[in-house]
């Protein structure tokens, strides 16, 4: 007996479901897969070495009994001096010039500390030495004994780690629950966080990435609660925006018109949303310094000497909120002129030999020249040292770069009539116009939150010329 099977009327569709269901998954199979190639091919690039150099950079505040210096710095001298051995990859004419000068300044630091102001010799060595061996770690990246990328990738881990113990109750949390965690210093994490985080960004090849690591860091960053870090980060990602489409002159207005917005946000949202609760460290900062500019305004024309760069207060002694003053109350004007202008003229004046600029020292040189306005500790430090040792790598052709570097360049008409033709087998030009993407994803994310001051409680102006004209009066 035949059975007969109903049959579907004409039209109907038959289900579908499975069939999608299956192959979504099979599609998202296949991009895990693809990630995991792909990050695995990026950690196998790495050299193991720099990066977990990078990672120790994370403890340097803590305080070893080597010499009593940081962790984090006996990380640096280990790392220069096994590379002291090791020849350069590449050398470029300027590099010799560069790294004379500042070794000259730094000597003449030492010099009139030793010749003419009465400072225990021990602690003026130890700091001298700890400067010089930043400049070494900036000479090896620039002559790229130090592979860069490693090292940031490795400090981007330690960051991450350090974020990770914080919240774990593992590392250290002496600001009230601020981020800081081995760190140890609210602005000191600030610092790293703002700096290390744009500079991991910048060096990740794929957007999607990118736009992950931009939430990421910013995140981080904002609970450092370091306000100077966070305006020094979002005006780096402007830099990066606008930067490529300016002259040299159209830099020097963009960098005046940044010093101009900096003192506008510390002079009227100092306070504001997030930042309401900030006044007596506001207060304390003030009379730091007011006491700064009394000792800069008395300072023998060869400094105070290395380490005199503290304000005492309350029995205690506070570390100078600004890097300019800490070199001039050191060594004198001469000495902070000489600094700041050779990693100026390294980063932004000096060319590089190629058709396309680089821009990501000069946008992480913003954060460098921004923070040193209200911290204390950057000029001559490791962050430093990276990017002025980044800016001078640039100056070497293309073709001695690492070719994730390619791709962060200036934009020109060519490179966009490039991007519109089809991408070549070895895909090498797939990111050449890649920073719009990258800064319109975050110039709303890093930003400090900007809100009215409450019209409640004093009003307070933290204008630095009239602080140092109170401080003159007194």
């Amino acid at each position: 007996m035949t059975v007969a099977h109903p049959q579907p009327a004409s039209g109907t569709k038959r289900p579908v479901s499975a069939g999608t269901a299956s192959s979504h998954a099979i599609r998202l199979g296949q991009a895990a897969k693809d990630e995991a190639k792909y990050l695995a091919g990026s950690v196998s690039k790495l050299s193991m070495l720099d990066f977990w150099a990078g990672f120790g950079l994370i403890f340097i505040g803590i305080t070893t009994g080597f010499f009593a210096m940081p962790v984090g710095t006996v990380v640096v001298m280990v790392l220069v001096l096994y590379n002291l051995t090791k020849p350069a990859k590449v050398e470029h004419p300027n590099n010799g010039l560069f790294f004379t000068v500042l070794l000259l300044a730094i000597s003449w630091a030492l010099f009139e500390t030793l010749a003419f102001n009465s400072f225990p010799v021990e602690y003026a060595v130890r700091r001298a030495v700890r400067m010089a061996v930043v400049v070494l770690l900036a000479l090896q990246i620039a002559q790229k004994k130090i592979d860069i990328r490693s090292l940031l990738f490795g400090v981007a881990f330690g960051l991450l780690f350090n974020f990770i113990g914080f919240y774990a109750g593992v590392a250290p949390d002496n600001y009230a629950g601020t981020l800081t965690g081995w760190l140890n210093d609210k602005n000191q994490a600030g610092l790293y966080y703002a700096m290390f985080g744009f500079l991991f960004v910048a060096m990740v090849q794929k957007t999607k990435h990118r736009v992950v690591a931009i939430a990421i860091t910013s995140g981080m960053l904002w609970l450092t609660g370091s306000r100077t870090s966070l305006a020094a980060y979002a005006f780096a990602i402007l830099w990066l925006y606008f930067s490529h489409r300016l002259n040299l002159f159209g830099k020097a207005v963009l960098g005046y018109l940044f010093y101009l917005g900096v003192n506008y946000l510390e002079d009227n949202f100092a306070r504001a949303g997030a930042f309401a609760d900030r006044l007596g460290s506001d207060l304390l900062r003030q009379r730091i310094d007011e006491e700064m500019y009394r000792m800069i305004d008395v300072v023998p024309w060869y400094g105070g000497g290395l380490g005199t760069a503290q304000v005492p207060l309350k029995d205690r002694y506070f570390y100078f909120h600004n890097s300019y003053m800490t070199l001039v109350q050191e060594a004198g004007w001469a000495y902070m002129v000489v600094v700041v202008g050779l990693m100026v003229v390294a980063t932004f004046f000096w060319k590089q030999a190629r058709t396309q600029r680089i821009v990501i020292a000069e946008a992480a040189m913003v954060i460098v020249l921004i923070a040193s306005q209200r911290l204390g500790e950057v000029i001559l430090t490791v962050p430093w040292a990276i990017v002025v040792g980044l800016a001078l790598l640039y100056l070497n052709p293309d073709d001695k770069l690492d070719a994730s570097d390619s791709g962060h360049a200036e934009i020109t008409p060519a490179d966009l009539e490039k991007n519109d033709q089809p991408k070549s087998s070895q895909g090498e030009d797939e990111t050449v116009v890649v920073v719009p993407e990258v800064v319109t994803e975050d110039v709303s994310a890093t930003a400090a939150p900007v809100a009215d001051r409450s019209s409640s409680g004093p009003s307070y102006s933290f204008d630095i010329a009239s602080i140092r004209q109170h401080a003159r009066k007194s």
